[in-house]
C-alpha cells in the first residue's frame, strides 16, 4: 500500500506560490540594488566635481564660468540624489511589502508539508501496525498447527 497525501495539489501550489513571491521579492530587490548603486554612483560624480573645483580655482585665474558651471551642476546633482533618495525609501518598503508576503507563502507552503510528514508518519505506522498484526496472526495460527500435530 502506498502513501497518498490528499492534499498534495495544495502543497503543489503552495510551492508554486512561494516561487513565484520568492522571484518577485527578488526582482524587487535587484532594483532596488540597481538604484542605490546609481545614488552612489552621482555621489561620487559629486565628490569628484568638487575636488576638480577645488583643483582649478588654485591653478587657475579664469575660473569664474567654470566655477559658476560646476556649482549649477552641484545644485542639480544635490536635487537628483535627493529625489534618488525619495525613489529608495519608496523601493524599500516595496521590498519589504514583498518580503512579508514570501515568508507568509514560505510559512504557508512550510505549514502542509509537515502536514503531509505526520500523515505520512501515522501513515507508515499503521501500515506496520497492520504488518506486525498479521505477523503475529500467522505465528498463532503456525502455532496452534504445530501444537495440534
Amino acid at each position: 500500500m502506498k502513501f497518498k497525501f490528499p492534499l498534495e495539489k495544495l502543497l503543489t501550489q503552495r510551492h508554486i506560490q512561494a516561487d513565484i513571491e520568492r522571484r518577485r521579492f527578488l526582482e524587487k530587490k535587484n532594483e532596488y540594488d540597481l538604484e542605490a548603486q546609481k545614488r552612489d554612483e552621482m555621489i561620487v560624480l559629486k565628490e569628484q566635481v568638487k575636488t576638480d573645483l577645488h583643483s582649478q580655482v588654485q591653478s587657475s585665474s579664469d575660473w569664474q564660468n567654470d566655477v559658476n558651471m560646476k556649482n549649477a551642476f552641484l545644485t542639480g546633482q544635490d536635487l537628483r540624489i535627493e529625489k534618488q533618495n525619495k525613489r529608495l525609501s519608496e523601493l524599500e518598503k516595496e521590498v519589504e511589502v514583498l518580503r512579508q508576503i514570501l515568508l507568509k507563502a514560505l510559512t504557508e507552503a512550510r505549514m502542509v508539508e509537515k502536514l503531509k510528514e505526520k500523515q505520512k508518519a501515522a501513515f507508515l505506522k499503521e501500515a506496520m501496525d497492520s504488518e506486525q498484526k498479521e505477523l503475529d496472526e500467522i505465528g498463532t495460527i503456525k502455532g496452534t498447527r504445530d501444537q495440534n500435530r
